[in-house]
């Protein structure tokens, strides 16, 4: 309702120049935040699909507990990359981030090459993979959101002026 009270008395125009500016900016932050959230988790989960990347078979050659003082354990591994349809001379040293477990020595885990990052990286395919990508593609869409209509209200009330 253009003109509406707000708390206050004010209308939502009659605010202050700093809280305007404040207001956009934090809106901008918030926009760019979902965006990146969204772009890296629809990459990651169409990787983690298998539908396109580099995938392949990541074999254990040790696994750690990343943080070892929170309750949920947060193991990364490390062992060799081989990609599909490649000879077995193709294989790699790579760590298998977010590892779902402690795969014990010599397990083998469907994986794919991490695209945005480092060469050296390598995650799950599946379910689980696709999964999580997709519920953080859904909490980046939702910042987005917040981001933009926050952004769009401090920006119509420097038109009112």
């Amino acid at each position: 309702m253009p003109g509406a009270w707000r708390r206050g008395g004010r209308k939502a125009s009659e605010h202050a120049l700093g809280w305007r500016v404040v207001g956009l900016l934090l809106g901008s932050v918030l926009t760019l935040f979902g965006a990146g959230s969204v772009l890296v988790n629809s990459v990651q989960g169409v990787q983690a699909t298998g539908l396109a990347g580099t995938t392949g078979t990541f074999t254990v050659d040790y696994c750690s507990d990343d943080n070892p003082t929170s309750k949920n354990s947060d193991y990364s591994c490390h062992g060799e990359f081989l990609p599909q349809g490649a000879a077995r001379g193709d294989r790699s040293a790579v760590q298998l981030e977010d590892a779902g477990d402690d795969y014990p020595k010599g397990k083998q885990v469907g994986a794919y090459e991490v695209v945005l990052g480092s060469d050296f990286l390598v995650r799950q395919t599946g379910f689980g993979a696709v999964l999580e990508s997709f519920l953080w593609w859904c909490f980046g869409a939702v910042v987005l959101l917040m981001g933009f209509f926050t952004s769009r209200k401090w920006m119509r009330s420097f038109r009112r002026r």
